[in-house]
């Protein structure tokens, strides 16, 4: 496969697009001709075909082919197939059977966040860029493993942390950094609380699903129809919970803006942590329903002495969901759906410099997050939500986990990426792998 995916005339046209209204009309004239030039479009292999890899379907359409697809779940396989792919796609059960197919130019990973890391290494080293959905990784050691095969196999690799390709969020960034407001002192990041669930009856798997093979890398245990598809994230085996899911998005933008080359805080105090059910040594006592936390709040302090507070609710700020900046000039506020403050109103006025995002944006065009990927696929430049610094900023998220499972404090050394003086804390930036499946 060659190393661009065929889109250089395409990719071309959206770059030096002004902004504004004439700018809407010659994208949409642009994206016309794509769907007119079917030979000219990326061939995209989607691996997990569940609520994720749909929403990623209706932005694809304009963008891509998809021509292949892989799911345990054979009812998710051909249910995906019909309704994303016109029934033409090439259906497969195991992903490496997808990977290895000629004919496929880019992987989009779709699954429970356990197999991200794994699918992702196995497809950069067939030769295919990648597009993975967040958080790219189940532990801090995953990263590292991640961050070599990258720079081994020269592939591109976005994650799906698709808030930094947005205006709002680029906006409240690059405010932070413009210093204007003087030191940032804090930001408040509120993630959502997690759910308890009651004691869930095991069963025989679906025969529609190979559970062996959706437990991949986790301990094989017996079937609970809510382990899998979308409830996977309120167990630790799979995800982190509300930490990793919500907080990959929003410590990952908070992070951005007030320490972005630092590998994590210097500290990890545990304010309050809830669990639905009993912990020891970090593990849950009970392996029947849902163990990540239901609520918390962690106090992360970066060098320089600026506070991350990662809450399940802000209510005591007037949020659940968002970011609250707090500088000597101010306070501003962002979620997906409003930026908001007064020193958001300024910039009416006063606007930042266009430098600034175009420093956030790495130097390249104002695409959406899946056209970054396209663009990088075939210029083979660092995408805007790069593997190295989506890890750096989830190692924040991955360390407030430790901490909360283990119901304690921590220091960490960021350039050594150890926890300082606690043997137990640091075993938890990896896992046994269960064997055949592990990450490597």
């Amino acid at each position: 496969m060659n190393a661009k995916l065929p889109r250089r005339k395409v990719l071309k046209a959206f770059s030096g697009v002004a902004t504004g209204g004439v700018a809407s009309c010659f994208t949409s004239a642009v994206r016309s001709e794509e769907r007119r030039l079917p030979n000219d479009r990326p061939r995209v292999g989607v691996v997990g075909n569940g609520g994720i890899a749909r929403s990623h379907a209706r932005g694809l359409k304009p963008l891509a082919d998809i021509v292949a697809i892989a799911d345990v779940d054979k009812q998710h396989l051909e249910q995906y197939n019909a309704e994303h792919a016109g029934g033409k796609a090439q259906q497969f059960t195991d992903y490496r059977d997808l990977i290895d197919t000629k004919g496929v130019d880019a992987i989009f990973v779709c699954t429970p966040d356990h197999w991200h890391v794994k699918i992702a290494i196995d497809a950069m080293r067939a030769g295919k860029d990648v597009y993975c959905e967040k958080p790219a990784t189940l532990t801090i050691d995953e990263g590292r493993t991640l961050g070599r095969v990258i720079k081994e196999t020269g592939r591109v690799l976005q994650v799906g942390t698709q808030q930094r390709s947005s205006k709002k969020f680029q906006t409240a960034v690059a405010l932070a950094h413009s210093q204007r407001l003087g030191k940032m002192k804090r930001v408040t990041v509120a993630i959502g609380s997690g759910p308890k669930g009651p004691a869930f009856d095991t069963s025989s798997p679906p025969s529609n699903l190979n559970w062996n093979m959706w437990q991949g890398q986790t301990p094989g245990v017996d079937y609970i129809a809510q382990r899998c598809h979308g409830n996977f994230r309120w167990w630790y085996e799979y995800s982190g919970g509300k930490m990793t899911d919500w907080g990959a998005h929003h410590v990952d933008i908070a992070q951005w803006a007030i320490a972005p080359d630092l590998h994590g805080p210097e500290s990890i105090e545990l304010v309050h942590a809830e669990h639905p059910v009993a912990f020891e040594n970090g593990v849950p006592t009970v392996s029947n329903t849902y163990n990540t936390a239901t609520s918390f709040k962690v106090r992360c302090v970066f060098s320089g002495g600026v506070e991350m507070f990662i809450v399940n609710d802000a209510n005591d700020l007037g949020f659940d969901n968002g970011i609250m900046f707090e500088s000597d000039g101010g306070r501003y506020f962002v979620n997906r759906g409003k930026l908001t403050g007064s020193p958001i109103e300024d910039l009416a006025k006063n606007p930042l410099p266009e430098d600034l995002f175009t420093k956030l944006r790495k130097g390249q065009d104002k695409l959406s997050h899946r056209e970054n990927f396209f663009a990088c696929c075939d210029s083979r430049a660092t995408p805007i939500s790069d593997a190295e610094s989506h890890c750096r900023h989830l190692n924040t998220c991955h360390l407030s986990n430790i901490a909360v499972r283990l119901g304690r404090s921590l220091k960490w050394d960021a350039t050594k990426q150890q926890v300082v003086g606690d043997e137990q804390a640091n075993a938890f930036q990896k896992r046994v792998q269960r064997k055949g499946f592990e990450v490597v």
